[in-house]
C-alpha cells in the first residue's frame, strides 16, 4: 500500500475559492489560499505550508500585488525567492507554477493592462524552465480574444466561477500526467 500523497495549494482567493481534493483523489489536500494574500504573505507563510512535508505544491498569487500598484518585476522577484526556498528546504517536494490568470480590464480602470500580465507569465515560464520546474499556464486557456478574463468565467472580472476552475483542473491533472 502507497502512503497517501500530500499536496498544498498557496496562494491567495483564486486558490482558496475551490475544493481542490476533488481534483486529486486519494491525496491529502491542504488548500492554503486566503482572501487577499499576496506574494509577500506567501512568503510568510512558507512554515505552515512546508510542514508536514508536501509531496508537492502548487504556487498560484500575485493578482493582489498587481492590483494594489507592484510592478510585474517586483513580484516576479519575490516568485523567485519562494521557489528557491521552497527548493531549499524542501527539495523532495515537487513544487508546480501556476500562471497569473487574466482579470477583465473594464472591472479595475486605472490599473495597468493585463498585457503586464503576459509578460510576467513569460518571465515566470522562462524562469520555472531554467529551474527544472513546472509552469502551468492558465492565461491564455481564461482568456478571451481580447486577453481579457472570459465573462463566462467570472463574476467581479476576477473571481473565478465553477466553470474556470474546471479548466484550471484540467491543465493540473494533464501536467501532472505529463511530469
Amino acid at each position: 500500500m502507497t502512503a497517501e500523497k500530500r499536496i498544498v495549494m498557496l496562494g491567495d482567493s483564486l486558490t482558496a475559492g475551490h475544493d481542490w481534493s476533488r481534483v486529486f483523489p486519494g491525496a491529502r489536500v491542504r488548500n492554503l489560499g486566503i482572501n487577499g494574500d499576496t506574494v509577500a504573505g506567501v512568503w510568510g507563510r512558507l512554515d505552515d505550508a512546508l510542514t508536514p512535508t508536501p509531496d508537492k505544491i502548487f504556487v498560484q498569487i500575485g493578482i493582489n500585488d498587481f492590483l494594489r500598484g507592484a510592478t510585474p518585476d517586483e513580484i516576479g522577484d519575490i516568485h523567485l525567492r519562494i521557489w528557491d526556498e521552497i527548493r531549499e528546504r524542501s527539495p523532495q517536494t515537487a513544487l508546480r507554477v501556476v500562471s497569473m490568470l487574466p482579470f477583465l480590464e473594464a472591472s479595475f480602470p486605472g490599473l495597468p493592462p493585463t498585457l503586464e500580465l503576459v509578460w510576467l507569465n513569460r518571465r515566470l515560464a522562462d524562469e520555472a524552465a531554467q529551474r527544472g520546474l513546472v509552469f502551468i499556464d492558465l492565461f491564455e486557456a481564461l482568456a478571451d480574444e481580447n486577453r481579457q478574463l472570459r465573462l463566462d468565467y467570472t463574476s467581479d472580472g476576477l473571481h473565478l466561477l465553477p466553470e474556470a476552475y474546471a479548466v484550471w483542473a484540467e491543465f493540473l491533472q494533464a501536467a501532472e500526467r505529463n511530469s
